[in-house]
């Protein structure tokens, strides 16, 4: 089985937004800052009013913890994805829209862009990852291969041979970035 493709930014992107997403240490950073801060301002919000009995400043404060825990989800997700776009945009740039191709052996596949050739062993190969638009074949070094769904023409068949090359079959096509 042989696979020509390019890479767009979206599909680059996705993928830095998808390990993060799976990431426990960013998960963690993104729920201790959703709880410090507005912590933070309660116990500002505590101080005024215990110290000066001033209830205005304290009800603001207040106000403005509450807003935090129930808005930064939102604006971690943009603040996540711009950040990941930047980097992508920086990092990626000499990759986007080249041509890609993946070829599948007996027990190894072979990819090349323009820059390198890798022939990677099957045992090399930890997961395959599908979501609703990409395939991400992870390998043993955590590295991963990022296959969009649009140039694979027999789906089945592709999994079949990935998996049969060692790679155990991770199902994520409800994943979505929050």
């Amino acid at each position: 089985m042989k696979l020509n493709y390019q890479l767009s930014n979206s599909d680059f992107l996705e993928y830095q937004l998808y390990t993060s997403s799976k990431t426990k240490m960013q998960n963690k950073k993104r729920f201790r800052t959703r709880i410090f801060i507005p912590l933070i301002y309660i116990g500002l919000a505590l101080y005024f009013y215990l110290n000066s009995g001033n209830s205005v400043t304290a009800v603001i404060f207040s106000g403005v913890a509450v807003l935090w825990f129930f808005l930064y989800p939102t604006y971690s997700k943009w603040r996540y994805k711009k950040h990941f776009r930047k980097h992508v945009e920086e990092n990626y740039k000499n990759r986007i829209n080249k041509p890609a191709e993946i070829s599948f052996n007996e027990n190894s596949l072979t990819a090349k862009d323009l820059t390198s050739e890798s022939k990677i062993d099957g045992t090399e190969l930890k997961e395959l990852i599908e979501t609703k638009n990409h395939f991400f074949i992870k390998l043993a070094t955590e590295v991963s291969v990022i296959i969009p769904k649009g140039s694979i023409e027999n789906q089945i068949e592709f999994k079949k041979v990935v998996t049969d090359l060692g790679a155990i079959y991770v199902d994520e096509l409800d994943w979505v970035w929050k």
